[in-house]
This record gives structure tokens, sequence and C-alpha cells, in this order.
């Protein structure tokens, strides 16, 4: 939980730019304007004020439309709002300090990029384990130290992020909805479902 010295950040802006439709008094000019829509981001508050979440954008397909201009809305976004399925959902995450991040799986690929503070990266060791009732039986997760301007690449394995720091830790999030989860194994092929455990 935060501590009552650490400051949070501030809210992210976003700057959307887009063409705007050419017009009738554009005679004989063959490129659109451009209109600048510049905007602080809502914040949305999750488990308690621990993480809090700015949505940036949302497509429901990639290649996304570019058509348009003036506002632009944002997708719901199912489940625990990480994955849109077949998507993209690109969000601020801010990291309380002393935070402890909850085991979980999406049906997706995700690019965090850790843009101020230290951010640790849970994970099971290399042995395979069960999960039952919730609770996973691997002996010792695995803890990497992912810091500013660094790139985590999460390929819809079971992980979590959390900040053991004494600081608010940012980073930005993009995640594209993927395939379903496979891996091989003796008895054929198993899909990884989403999962969130126990912690």
């Amino acid at each position: 939980m935060a501590s009552s010295t650490a400051a949070i950040l501030p809210r992210p802006r976003r700057v959307i730019a887009s063409n705007l439709p050419l017009s009738v008094n554009a005679e004989g000019k063959n490129e659109p304007g451009v209109e600048v829509r510049a905007e602080v981001l809502p914040s949305e508050s999750l488990f308690g004020g621990t993480l809090i979440r700015h949505r940036v954008g949302t497509h429901r397909q990639v290649p996304s439309s570019n058509d348009g201009s003036g506002e632009l809305p944002l997708d719901d976004i199912p489940g625990a709002g990480i994955a849109l399925p077949g998507g993209l959902n690109i969000y601020y995450l801010d990291i309380a300090p002393r935070t402890v991040g909850v085991m979980h799986r999406t049906t997706s690929t995700d690019y965090v990029i850790v843009l101020n503070g230290t951010l640790t990266l849970t994970t099971p060791d290399e042995q395979a384990y069960s999960v039952i009732d919730g609770k996973p039986d691997y002996s010792q997760p695995v803890e990497t130290l992912c810091k500013e301007g660094e790139v985590i690449v999460q390929r819809g394995m079971m992980h979590a992020i959390s900040n053991h720091t004494d600081e608010w830790v940012r980073a930005l999030g993009v995640v594209i909805g993927s395939e379903p989860n496979r891996v091989s194994g003796e008895t054929g092929e198993k899909v990884l479902n989403d999962v969130f455990l126990n912690n």
C-alpha cells in the first residue's frame, strides 16, 4: 500500500492528432488539415488504490481505422479490463509502493514499458506445476527487476507485476489480443485459459 510520503504520479496527457475532412473550400488542395486535441486522462483506481489505470486507447481489430476526427472513444474491455479479444488495449498503470501483484494469465501478448521506477516481474520457475483450488504448487517464484526504459514482453504466461520500492512505479501497457495460449506435452496440446490465482 502507498506510504504517506510517496507522491502519486501526475495524471498523463493524451494528444490525439487526426486528419480533418477536405472541405468544400479546399478546391485545388489535395491534403487534409490536421486536428490536434489534448486531454488529461481520467484515472481508474483498482484494488483499493494500489493500482491506478489511465486508459489511452483501444482498437477492436488490427489493422485499425484512422477514419474521422474529434473524440476518440474507448471500447469496453471484458473481464479484468486487460485484454481486448482480437484487438489492442493501451494504458498507463501506476503501482503503489510496496504492492504485491496477483499471479495471472491472459490471452494476449503484452508489452509493458517501465517509465518510472523499478517494477518486479514475478513468474513461476522453469519446472511444470499444478494449480489446485486457485493455488499454485511451484516451489519458489522467480523475480526479475525491470528498470526505467526497459520493456517486458509477456507471451501469455503466468505472471504478476509488483512494486517492492518506496516510490510509485509507472508503466505503459500495450496489450494485443492473441490466439489461445497453447503448449505441447506428452498427451498432446493444452490450451491455457485466462486465470487469476489466489495470493
